[in-house]
C-alpha cells in the first residue's frame, strides 16, 4: 500500500525559497482528468493515443519511486517547429543535461521537478509534458527497457529514431542546440552518432572518467556559445586534445613521454 500522505508531502527550499518536488508528488497534485486535458491541447496530433496515455498513467500512480539525483527540466522549441517540447535531465552537479526517455519510470518518478517549472507550468502541464516524453518508446515502462535493449535489431524501431532525428532538425533552427538534442537523445541510446557502432567494452576507469569530462565539456560549450563556427572548433580541438592523450582507442592505453 502505498503512503499517499507521505508522497503528497511538499518540500521547501529556504535558500531558494521554492517548491521541491519530485515527479511522483508532482503527479499526485493533479488528476487524469486534468492531464488528458492538457494532453490533448500541447499535443493534438496524439489525440487517438489518450487511452494509452491513460493506461501509463495509471501504472505510474501505482508505482513506487525510486529516488535519486536526476532533476528533470522542460524545454521548449521554437513556434510551428515539429516538436514543441524537450525533457532534459541533470545528474546531481553535473553540468551536462541528459534524455531521460529510456531510464525506468520508478527512476523518473523518483527524479525532481526543477523548481523553476512551477512558476511556468500547472501540475497537470509538468505532467503531460514529462508522461508524453516517458512514453516515446513505448505506454509501460517494460516496453520501453524492452526497446531500448532491442532497438539495435528493430528495423521499425531504427526508422523511429531517424525520423526523431529529423523531428529534431525541423523544430530547432539554432544548430548549436540541435546538436545538443541530439547529443542527448543519442547517448540515451549508448550511441553517439546514429552510424556508429556501440563503443567498446571493458574500457579503463582511467579512460572512461576523461570520456565523461570531454562529454560535459563539450555540452557545456553548446550551453555558452553562440556561434556556430566557433563552437565546432572548439569541439574539435576538445577532441584533437582528447585523442593526443589516448591514441589507442581500441586498448585505452593514454600516451606515455
Amino acid at each position: 500500500m502505498h503512503s499517499f500522505q507521505a508522497l503528497r508531502q511538499v518540500v521547501w527550499s529556504k535558500q531558494f525559497g521554492k517548491m521541491m518536488m519530485n515527479f511522483k508528488e508532482c503527479l499526485l497534485q493533479t488528476n487524469r482528468s486534468a492531464i488528458s486535458s492538457d494532453l490533448s491541447r500541447l499535443f493534438p496530433e496524439h489525440s487517438e493515443l489518450m487511452e494509452s496515455y491513460q493506461t501509463a498513467f495509471m501504472e505510474l500512480t501505482q508505482t513506487d519511486p525510486v529516488i535519486n539525483n536526476t532533476r528533470i527540466t522542460i524545454g521548449r522549441y521554437e513556434a510551428n517547429g515539429v516538436l514543441p517540447f524537450y525533457v532534459v535531465g541533470f545528474e546531481g552537479e553535473c553540468r551536462k543535461g541528459i534524455c531521460l526517455k529510456f531510464i525506468p519510470w520508478q527512476r523518473w518518478l523518483g527524479a525532481t521537478v526543477d523548481p523553476s517549472l512551477h512558476d511556468q507550468y500547472r501540475h497537470s502541464e509538468i505532467v503531460a509534458i514529462c508522461l508524453q516524453d516517458m512514453t516515446w518508446a513505448g505506454f509501460s515502462s517494460d516496453d520501453v527497457l524492452h526497446y531500448r535493449r532491442e532497438f539495435i535489431d528493430d528495423e521499425n524501431c531504427l526508422w523511429a529514431i531517424y525520423a526523431y532525428e529529423e523531428a529534431i532538425e525541423a523544430s530547432e533552427p539554432n544548430p548549436i542546440k540541435r546538436k545538443q538534442r541530439s547529443i542527448e537523445f543519442n547517448e540515451a541510446l549508448n550511441l553517439y552518432d546514429i552510424d556508429e557502432i556501440f563503443p567498446a567494452k571493458n574500457e579503463r576507469a582511467e579512460y572512461r572518467q576523461d570520456r565523461v569530462d570531454l562529454d560535459v565539456q563539450i555540452y557545456c560549450l553548446g550551453e555558452v556559445e553562440t556561434d556556430y563556427d566557433d563552437y565546432c572548433a572548439k569541439v574539435t580541438a576538445l577532441r584533437e586534445d582528447f585523442q593526443l592523450r589516448w591514441p589507442d582507442s581500441s586498448r585505452n592505453r593514454p600516451h606515455e613521454h
